[in-house]
């Protein structure tokens, strides 16, 4: 009986261009074709052993995953969430695998400079991420200050640190949140609260249908998550970024709202319109933060590292002061003002020199008034 010899089918030139003109719609010729030479290219792969890896937000988005793209490898956001969520209280999360370095200028105050500039922060996130197979950019997902000022934790003493852009935009570039986009992300911050509060529940009467209902369900997740953090494991970190997302928001329309009363003379001003739609931008963010953490069953009375408008004291003389920051989350001051403030600031000075000895001081200013109007100024004692 004769050998039978597996049959191999050899597609034409023609039949390849055909395809080809399928697939993309770009028409060739057959000697075109003989010299195109086609190249994938899988972004989501691990470098080391040429294994395949799920893009961020994927199944196995909890994972310490490693995602590389053409411009090396970095971290996703989702590695933090799970070196955070192994911690006790105030532990340092450990990079595993190398961090991609974001070449920035450092500003640093000197007793000789009149004033000092902020650096600039070139986070952006990354454009060929992907969250679970709905397409779309990834949402911005922050749980340290760290991601949130790149570069703070190695700032020189006195550096005046930018806010990286977009990052406290819920929603990724502009309104191109998805519905498929937002349910996962739900999902995503449900599970990782039940991870560290296994009673959390979550009282919902469904879904939202509407792109602002999805984004303020995105909103009040991750102040839970936060909140589950600091009550669980005593850990500040998170809700310190969900703090200065809240001020934020809330400078910013407040700061439309004092225009508008002012100019309808609702405001009464003791020295210049600034001043008076200033305090009204204090009063309303003060009140904000209030509301959220009464209705959060957050204690924010003296002796607490969570405060609202408290007295820090300093001590270190004979003749005590004291200074009175709109907010303090752990080891993190926040001032909300419409003029910049630098290290030189009587106030901001007295931030650090208080007993509490915070580690950074967030300056707050609302977005409308000048890019890079939010940054962080790093202690004098670095």
């Amino acid at each position: 009986m004769p050998d039978q010899q597996p049959v191999t089918e050899t597609k034409s030139a023609e039949r390849l261009v055909f395809e080809h003109y399928l697939r993309t719609g770009q028409r060739l010729s057959t000697q075109a074709w003989v010299q195109e030479v086609e190249h994938k290219f899988n972004p989501y792969h691990d470098p080391r052993n040429g294994r395949f890896t799920f893009a961020p937000g994927g199944p196995r988005s909890l994972s310490h995953v490693i995602v590389s793209d053409r411009r090396g490898l970095h971290r996703t956001p989702q590695q933090d969430w799970g070196s955070m969520a192994a911690v006790g209280a105030r532990a340092t999360p450990a990079p595993t695998h190398p961090v991609q370095t974001v070449s920035t200028s450092e500003a640093v105050y000197r007793p000789s400079e009149a004033s000092a500039s902020i650096q600039p922060a070139q986070y952006r996130p990354n454009p060929r991420a992907r969250m679970g197979g709905n397409g779309g950019p990834p949402l911005n997902d922050p749980l340290t200050l760290e991601r949130t000022f790149p570069g703070l934790a190695n700032a020189p003493g006195g550096s005046l640190v930018a806010l990286a852009d977009n990052i406290l935009d819920l929603t990724g570039p502009a309104n191109r949140l998805t519905t498929g986009l937002a349910e996962d992300h739900v999902n995503m911050l449900i599970q990782q609260i039940r991870t560290i509060d296994p009673k959390y529940r979550q009282d919902t009467l469904g879904f939202p249908t509407t792109l602002e209902g999805q984004v303020n369900l995105i909103r009040q997740l991750r102040l839970d998550r936060a909140v589950a953090f600091y009550r669980v494991k005593g850990e500040t970190r998170p809700l310190q970024v969900e703090t200065l997302r809240i001020m934020q928001e809330r400078a910013d329309s407040a700061y439309a709202e004092g225009q508008v009363l002012f100019d309808a003379g609702r405001l009464q001003p003791r020295l210049s319109r600034e001043e008076a739609i200033g305090n009204y931008v204090d009063r309303a963010v003060r009140r904000e933060l209030r509301e959220l953490y009464n209705v959060r069953g957050i204690d924010y009375s003296k002796g607490q590292q969570i405060r609202v408008i408290g007295r820090e004291y300093d001590t270190s003389r004979s003749d005590p002061t004291y200074r009175i920051p709109d907010a303090r989350v752990g080891n993190i001051a926040f001032d909300v003002t419409l003029s910049p403030k630098t290290l030189a600031t009587p106030q901001v000075r007295g931030f650090f020199n208080s007993d509490f000895k915070p580690d950074a001081v967030l300056i707050v200013r609302p977005t409308q008034l000048v890019s890079n109007s939010t940054y962080a100024i790093s202690s004098p004692r670095k």
